[in-house]
């Protein structure tokens, strides 16, 4: 493009030039003639924790060769914006965020690929990339009820909008997908002033949809079709989706959701008021820890046969989401990645009865056999979540976060014994697997990896919930630091192979992330209190005493 034509398609977006003019890798986005192929595709959450750059790339080239075209990047959330924006400095970025080029550079890579690199800027709810920092505090809104676990920016202040014209320009003028994703999900808003006066004179409903609509107006105007999530649009206060421009898509999400006549319910009532939408499950999310379980299989299962109809135009096919990067071991879930390709491509019934094979044959390069179908049911089947779930059928762990504290421990002695620790066996089979695997290793060495941190975690609960006496206290607390320690060294060493070492989300709490989203952090905290221990067996030997006399 030429820098004259350039520097006016800038002028006329809102977007600064300072630091963008010079860069002639940067593309303006171009008007769309029609919708690409049907999504078929993965999430990254560069907001909540950036990751390096190589893995983005190793991530593309998965999406390639598993016949996935799309890759959906989270650019900001509460916690930071991965992207410096050149057109508004002062928002709060990630220590390890990117210069413009760089993912300017990284979507043409994923364009060489096949990959249609498509952006998320939050807009509404998830903006404490925007709220938190001192130059624009004046825009956050909040719960008209009061104390609420999410907040947002205000609607109907004129400078929101113009933040996100300028922000807009700036992401389209990177990202050359003709999609562009607003976020809009999980937001709290009402109860600023300009909120509340508005609010005396339009419902809810028409000033959620008046600036949705306004977002779309922008992100038209840059030549992309504009993508907000379904969640209070479809669900919550379904009195928008009528309101609401028919040309924006709607990303319908529902994790905890198996029936995919209720996901195709919510889809077809997006269809019927004229809008498209896309199938967004889910994998590692809000109740999963290091792995997510069988029930998230279901879970893209539901959403893939609600979609896949090929002969829908208003289905515009399917993404499969990831959250919080520091929840789990980067490599280790890349066969929940591959189980989602099969079923987007080949079907559900295909994934259901070969979808592990043909991963481990493919991405392991290993003879499927019953061992590897013993050791994927033994993980899926156990994966610890947040919750005790409902069905009978669930034989997964309560998720626990690892005593790091007197107070935790004196707590972690009071409860009773996990169920049956099924890891050791997982441990024990990935052991006799890893002589095969010829393609991979180090992806396969994570996820033995992610056992042994489940193995750990579940061992050292329940060894000291079955100490009878404290006689024995003092060798106790040596064997569980070593063992802390062997395990905290080897998570560290692994995030430092694919995520920046000075990583806050590594070695400190992260605003607005609960203890189990800090997988590493957490285990180094485990860690450094049990040598403490260790160092002070007498300590650890008081509150065993204190424990067996209070029982």
């Amino acid at each position: 493009m030429p820098l004259k034509t350039r520097r006016e398609f800038l002028v006329h977006s809102g977007v600064a030039l300072t630091g963008i003019a010079a860069s002639p890798r940067l593309l303006a986005a171009q008007a769309p003639t029609a919708a690409p192929q049907k999504m078929r595709g993965l999430m990254v959450d560069a907001g909540r924790v950036p990751e390096s750059l190589s893995y983005y790339r190793r991530v593309i080239d998965f999406c390639s060769e598993w016949e996935l075209n799309t890759l959906h990047f989270r650019l900001a959330d509460d916690q930071g914006t991965a992207l410096r924006f050149t057109s508004a400095p002062d928002l709060l970025a990630h220590k390890d965020a990117f210069a413009p080029d760089q993912l300017h550079d990284l979507a043409v890579y994923a364009q060489t690929r096949g990959v249609d690199l498509l952006p998320e800027l939050e807009s509404f709810g998830h903006t404490g990339f925007i709220t938190r920092s001192p130059a624009y505090a004046h825009l956050l809104d909040s719960s008209a009820e009061g104390e609420a676990e999410f907040t947002g920016v205000i609607p109907v202040n004129p400078e929101t909008l113009a933040l996100f014209r300028k922000l807009y320009g700036e992401v389209a003028s990177i990202f050359p997908s003709i999609y562009f994703h607003g976020g809009c999900d999980e937001v709290n808003w009402g109860g600023s002033l300009l909120s509340r006066r508005a609010l005396q004179t339009r419902t809810r409903a028409q000033i959620w949809a008046d600036y949705l609509n306004s977002l779309n107006h922008v992100s038209q105007g840059l030549g992309k079709h504009f993508i907000v999530w379904g969640d209070f649009i479809l669900h919550k206060e379904p009195e928008i989706l009528d309101k609401l421009d028919k040309s924006i898509i709607i990303m319908d999400w529902d994790y905890r959701e198996n029936n995919s006549a209720q996901v195709q319910e919510a889809y077809l009532k997006a269809r019927a008021n004229g809008s498209r939408a896309i199938g967004a499950p889910g994998l590692i999310h809000y109740e999963w820890g290091a792995r997510p379980g069988g029930e998230q299989l279901h879970n893209i299962d539901a959403f893939a046969d609600a979609y896949l109809d090929k002969n829908d135009p208003g289905s515009l096919g399917l993404i499969l989401t990831n959250w919080i990067p520091s929840r789990y071991i980067q490599n280790s879930i890349w066969d929940g990645f591959g189980y989602a390709a099969v079923a987007f491509q080949q079907g559900t019934a295909t994934a259901q009865t070969s979808g592990f094979h043909r991963f481990v044959e493919k991405h392991y390069q290993a003879n499927w056999n019953e061992t590897w179908d013993e050791a994927f049911r033994l993980i899926y089947d156990f994966a610890p979540s947040v919750q005790d779930r409902e069905t009978s059928s669930w034989m997964g762990l309560r998720l626990i976060t690892p005593w790091s504290s007197d107070e935790e421990l004196t707590a972690a002695l009071k409860e009773k014994s996990p169920r049956h620790n099924p890891f050791p066996r997982l441990r024990s089979l990935l052991a006799l697997l890893e002589p095969a695997v010829r393609r991979n290793l180090a992806d396969f060495k994570a996820f033995t990896l992610s056992a042994d941190y489940l193995e750990s975690l579940y061992w050292r609960q329940s060894v000291i919930a079955q100490t009878a006496d404290n006689s024995s206290a003092a060798l106790l607390i040596q064997i569980i630091a070593r063992r802390d320690q062997a395990l905290a060294a080897a998570l560290n060493a692994d995030w430092d192979n694919g995520r920046p070492a000075d990583s806050p989300a590594k070695s400190q709490p992260i605003f607005n992330l609960a203890p189990k989203d800090q997988l590493l952090y957490q285990w180094t905290k485990a860690a450094a209190y049990s040598a403490s221990l260790a160092a002070h067996p007498g300590c650890f030997s008081q509150l065993i005493a204190a424990s067996i006399q209070a029982s």
